[in-house]
């Protein structure tokens, strides 16, 4: 690929953690350039998150930063220092684009205004609670927004449980992401940035999606139903004779081929209690069982073999290096050079452009790694304006051309 999509775009990141650190990861897969500004000596927290640790120099790389600052440059500033303070306003009036996840008293201590110093910036904040809430001030963390969201309510079996990764993170860096491009497309037309707010709560909210929707139609709680579906039998894990896996009948047609073609069992299809959706979602503690024990007589390589001959979507149950290391995992591995620890594998950017994927060009940076050339850079910058702020001010005073 000779130019990515957002090649000439500069991303000032005053994030960490996880959900700013994502989000601004995909604009730089993407080709933006992204500046990662960190304090100095401890960096983003997550650096020391661990075990587990790539490498042993040093003790090791925590997988849990090189999983999300790929592509970006590292520069180490104190912003509560003036030099430091002055080096990140140069900086964001140079970026289109600047995230950070401050909360508000921070945000206006340590960046100031953003679009008083550069009404062409696109400036995403991320935060716990949306400002326009009694929690605005509050930290956000992800277990929270999974409980306090209602996603836990709905997962788990006999207790309300979190998803296995941070989600309402991942959710929130890409709500960020996409609106972003939104508003750089819009900047496009208008010639202005954007204030752009998105908090890991409202993220997780309005992702529960049907289940949302549901629950504001019915006014009746959503409801917690583990592997299973609220509105769809069957669509949930079964026990093969040797392992579990998953099988997704969402159509009366596809429980129709399951009951004739995959089981050999055409009345159940037949049966009145599951003719339907409809009726397979109230008779589910009929129907469930009966396929079980249909399911338990093979082992789940044969079901899935059988299920895919019929059109039937389905699929084993694997787990995380078991699915990387698949015929469809493998293909969204990179393996990447790190001047610490020498080559290692990373899930690389997802989505492929024109047919192609696009390709890890840096390493995540050691801390404060790119901070001598970045100041070098940023000053020349400061000392140019300084020098060009005296002859505009004469030819504004001169009033307009002829």
């Amino acid at each position: 690929m000779t130019t990515l999509p957002l090649e000439g775009i500069l991303v000032a990141d005053f994030s960490r953690v996880l959900a700013g650190p994502l989000c601004t990861q995909l604009l730089a897969d993407e080709g933006a350039r992204v500046i990662k500004v960190e304090e100095p000596e401890r960096g983003d927290e997550t650096r020391r998150w661990g075990p587990p640790f790539a490498g042993t120099i040093g003790g090791g790389i925590s997988t849990y930063f090189l999983s999300l600052n790929r592509n970006k440059e590292s520069l180490a500033l104190d912003l509560r220092g003036d030099e430091g303070r002055a080096l990140a306003r140069t900086l964001i009036e140079r970026a289109d684009v600047v995230v950070d996840n401050f909360l508000p008293p921070q945000r206006a201590q340590l960046l100031g205004d953003v679009a008083a110093i550069n009404p062409r910036a696109i400036h995403c904040s991320i935060g716990g609670f949306d400002p326009d809430t009694s929690d605005a001030n509050t930290p956000g963390y992800d277990l929270l927004a999974q409980a306090g969201a209602g996603l836990m309510s709905i997962t788990g079996d006999d207790e309300p449980m979190k998803a296995g990764v941070a989600l309402s993170d991942v959710l929130t860096a890409h709500h960020a992401h996409g609106a972003i491009c939104a508003a750089l497309y819009a900047r496009t037309q208008t010639g202005r940035g954007a204030r752009l707010e998105v908090s890991l709560f409202a993220s997780t909210l309005a992702s529960l999606v049907n289940v949302a929707q549901g629950a504001l139609a019915t006014n009746v709680e959503a409801q917690r139903y583990g592997n299973a579906h609220p509105s769809i039998v069957p669509y949930q894990l079964f026990h093969a004779s040797d392992r579990i896996f998953a099988l997704g009948g969402g159509t009366d047609r596809h429980f129709r081929m399951l009951c004739e073609r995959v089981l050999e069992q055409p009345e159940l299809a037949d049966d009145e209690r599951f003719a339907t959706n409809a009726a397979r979602v109230a008779h589910r503690e009929v129907l469930v069982p009966l396929l079980e024990e249909c399911f338990r007589a093979r082992t789940a390589d044969e079901w899935i073999a059988r299920c895919r001959d019929a059109n039937i979507p389905c699929s084993l149950v694997q787990g995380v290096l078991e699915a990387l290391r698949s015929d469809a995992g493998h293909v969204v591995v990179a393996e990447v050079a790190h001047p610490e620890i020498g080559r290692y594998e990373t899930v690389r950017h997802p989505v492929r452009f024109d047919g192609e994927r696009l390709p890890v060009r840096l390493p995540p940076p050691r801390l404060g790694e790119h901070t001598e050339a970045l100041v070098r850079e940023l000053s020349a910058d400061r000392r140019t304006t300084a020098r060009a702020a005296p002859y505009r001010q004469r030819r504004r005073s001169r009033g307009p051309r002829s």
